[in-house]
């Protein structure tokens, strides 16, 4: 490994996880985590490869915890150490609050919320100084979005962690911080938005600088959050979404047009 760090990403078989994994393989050995798809994160590991990365494939349905601790236990037992974790996963059903179900809450706060408490519980002993944790909020946790009730509560709760995470870790020289992406064009996007191109017209015409993100953007922010020269910044919540927060968002348009 020489003097290469070692980054986890959850969730980084695809869009923005995959972006930011991809982004940091300059000088991290990485971690691939997936929950499923075998083959896109084999992908995902050939590409970082070919970066000069070390790699390892774990794939997991982090809401269940043996699942969590498989993970944790598979990095230290290859790497020894963990110097980046990027909680980027996510899972929830996408329906008003007042149509959810118990097992909605609980897919949705146990892959959020609950894997990354156990993954900082296990990882962070790992981190020495210079170490950085680093989650992925949501718009969703600031401004009531259709279908994005258990999801922004979670985003809220990851939030509050992040920060108490940087006051707690960082006497070790470990940093915590939020980042906060606008409508990212991911397969994602595209699955909520249905084909609904009046939305995503909408959505860009909401935005000051007249597109919206891709995940190299907010893969760009993450790689300098991780970096030495973002040291000293450590229980913030940085917002990547070309100003469309800015003007308060476009949700209300977007339900009138639901």
């Amino acid at each position: 490994m020489g003097d290469r760090r070692v980054a986890v990403v959850t969730g980084s078989a695809r869009g923005i996880g995959r972006a930011v994994l991809e982004r940091l393989a300059a000088d991290h050995d990485c971690v691939v985590h997936g929950r499923r798809d075998v083959e896109a994160a084999a992908e995902v590991a050939r590409l970082v490869a070919g970066a000069g990365a070390e790699t390892l494939v774990v794939t997991g349905d982090l809401a269940d915890p043996e699942q969590v601790a498989r993970l944790a236990d598979a990095v230290l037992d290859r790497f020894g150490r963990v110097d980046t974790l990027v909680a980027n996963a996510a899972a929830t059903a996408f329906r008003p609050l007042t149509s959810v179900a118990g097992r909605h809450s609980r897919l949705t706060f146990a892959t959020v919320v609950d894997s990354l408490v156990e993954l900082v519980h296990r990882l962070a002993p790992a981190m020495g100084p210079g170490g950085r944790i680093l989650t992925i909020g949501g718009l969703d946790a600031r401004f009531a979005q259709a279908g994005h009730g258990l999801l922004g509560g979670a985003k809220a709760a990851l939030e509050a962690l992040t920060r108490s995470w940087a006051v707690e870790l960082g006497p070790l020289g470990v940093t915590a911080n939020t980042i906060v992406p606008g409508p990212v064009l991911t397969d994602s996007l595209e699955a909520y938005l249905g084909g609904r191109e009046d939305v995503r017209a909408l959505l860009v015409d909401h935005t000051p600088v007249g597109r919206l993100c891709t995940p190299a953007d907010i893969a760009a922010v993450a790689a300098f959050l991780v970096s030495p020269a973002a040291a000293m910044i450590t229980g913030q919540t940085v917002t990547v979404d070309g100003g469309i927060s800015a003007q308060g968002g476009p949700w209300a348009a977007m339900r009138d047009l639901w």
